[in-house]
């Protein structure tokens, strides 16, 4: 399914509409040198008059803005069709008036980066469709990245999640958002570094059904120091955050997202999922990521400048003040 197009000129509907368009093509047309008249004398399609074809060249990157504008494919139907999805259902159903919502902060990994994680996925499914062949154990895995739109040829940014899926209402939602928003100043937290730790684990998430496989992050003090965080707490200013979150959407009667002293070792990144369980012998066939190069080397260290909050296909930025 195809994503709407967003962010036209104001003046093309109404060219359309009122049929301008067309005599402002002609009027183009007649304004490019030697085209009217090889037109006039029949001649625009012989070899001698033909323009050379224009070397092509790479489409721009997509504007910063387009997962915001863009979080999640349009749907057509409130029924779930699995079929669709890969395979995956609704958490919660869908009910006029609701409005699944999530916290989170984004990031955007540089073609580097990408290049190295998805290398890091194909080879956690080439090793598991070849493994598979002979243990039982592995019949049936199918491994799914996260780094790539399943519908569409675009690259999908990945996220540190402040919170689980809640829900919202009509009546509630405007009320929550601004109440978030100062409870996230409240903080006081700058913008910071956060890095990839090492440690891939596999999570298993009941309630949709899916495991997930996931990189464990840590903060760091600046992007020449990736080593040096705080000892407890790996990710004090996460912690910070995800403190105000979950005390705010606990006030709205919905489950916070982690709590305990351990809050601060389970932040991370998802890079791929399966629909099966993470059996042993794919937890070791994922063990052995660790061993490859590629998985000290994914990045440096990577800035976290905003909160994002999506409240139904709206998501709104919030900008962490600068240090």
């Amino acid at each position: 399914m195809k994503r709407s197009l967003v962010d036209y000129d104001s003046e093309s509907g109404s060219e359309l509409e009122n049929g301008h368009l067309s005599a402002k093509l002609k009027t183009g047309l007649a304004d490019i040198p030697g085209l009217s008249k090889r037109r006039q004398t029949g001649n625009a399609g012989s070899p001698d008059t033909a323009p050379a074809p224009k070397p092509t060249s790479p489409l721009p990157p997509l504007p910063d803005r387009f997962n915001d504008i863009n979080p999640s494919n349009p749907r057509t139907t409130i029924s779930d069709d699995p079929s669709l999805h890969q395979g995956r259902q609704r958490q919660v159903p869908h009910k006029p008036g609701n409005w699944p919502s999530h916290v989170y902060v984004e990031w955007v990994p540089g073609s580097g980066e990408r290049d190295r994680l998805s290398s890091l996925v194909g080879k956690l499914q080439t090793r598991v469709a070849s493994a598979s062949q002979h243990d039982p154990d592995l019949k049936g895995i199918e491994i799914h990245t996260t780094l790539r739109d399943p519908e569409l040829p675009v690259d999908k940014p990945l996220h540190i999640s402040l919170s689980a899926s809640f829900m919202l209402t009509t009546d509630n939602k405007d009320d929550f958002l601004k109440e978030l928003k100062t409870a996230i100043k409240s903080t006081g937290v700058p913008q910071f570094m956060v890095g990839i730790s090492g440690e891939v684990d596999w999570y298993r998430s009941e309630e949709n059904a899916r495991s997930f496989l996931v990189l464990r992050l840590r903060e760091v003090h600046d992007s020449n120091d990736t080593a040096s965080t705080a000892d407890a707490n790996p990710n004090p200013r996460l912690t910070s955050l995800l403190e105000q979150c979950n005390k705010t959407v606990k006030a709205y009667g919905e489950p916070p997202l982690y709590e305990g002293p351990d809050m601060g070792r389970r932040f991370h990144i998802t890079i791929a999922w399966t629909h099966a369980h993470p059996t042993e012998s794919l937890k070791q066939l994922t063990s052995l990521l660790l061993d490859d190069p590629l998985a000290d080397n994914i990045c440096t260290a990577f800035r976290i400048d905003k909160v994002k909050i999506k409240i139904g296909n709206n998501v709104t930025g919030l900008e962490l003040q600068t240090a």
